[in-house]
């Protein structure tokens, strides 16, 4: 992992191959996309990168080289200002 990474400063990865779960229900799997890197302890952050057609949020990660926390974070917050950030949802009635 580190060989790929010489020539870049962060790469961007999906979350998951889904948008975020609903409150309160599972995720549709134990895997996601942010495992391999947390299994190597390398720096990462999340930020909303869209909605999903049911209103749920599409997250992206940034990650960046070991011990380059300011990198990971100063992307993120880049891409947070471009694409608007957290964004208050959108309150449903409960499907009870």
């Amino acid at each position: 992992m580190l060989a790929f990474m010489v020539p870049y400063d962060a790469i961007l990865c999906p979350v998951d191959a889904r948008p975020a779960p609903r409150h309160g229900e599972p995720p549709a799997s134990i895997f996601n996309y942010t495992l391999p890197f947390s299994l190597t302890g390398w720096p990462c952050a999340v930020v909303r990168a869209g909605t999903s057609l049911e209103g749920l949020p599409i997250g992206v990660q940034i990650v960046a080289r070991p011990w380059r926390e300011d990198v990971a974070l100063a992307v993120a917050l880049r891409l947070e200002q471009a694409l608007g950030g957290w964004q208050r949802p959108l309150l449903l009635r409960s499907r009870r």
